[in-house]
C-alpha cells in the first residue's frame, strides 16, 4: 500500500463519522429536550431529522474536491451514465 492511498481512508472515515455524529447529535438533542418538555418521542425524531440532514449537508460539502465523484469518471467519460443499447 502506497502512503498517499492511507490518507484517502482516513477522508473517507471522516466522511462516514461526519454523517453518523450528526445524526447521533441531533438525536441525543432531541431526546433531552424530550425529557425536559414531555414530548417524547417527537422532538427526539425532529433532532435525528435535523441531524441527518446537517450530516448530509457536510458529506455533500466534501464531494466536489473527489476526483472520484467528477463527470464521467466511473462511465468511461460519457455524460448521462445510462445502459447500452
Amino acid at each position: 500500500m502506497k502512503d498517499g492511498d492511507e490518507t484517502g481512508y482516513y477522508k473517507y472515515a471522516q466522511i462516514g463519522l461526519e454523517l453518523a455524529g450528526g445524526v447521533g447529535l441531533g438525536f441525543w438533542a432531541g431526546y433531552r429536550l424530550d425529557l425536559r418538555f414531555g414530548s417524547s418521542p417527537w422532538l427526539m425524531l425532529a433532532g435525528s431529522a435535523a441531524g441527518l440532514a446537517a450530516g448530509f449537508f457536510l458529506v455533500l460539502r466534501e464531494l466536489p474536491g473527489e476526483k472520484d465523484f467528477s463527470a464521467g469518471a466511473a462511465r468511461g467519460g460519457k455524460k448521462g451514465g445510462g445502459a447500452k443499447q
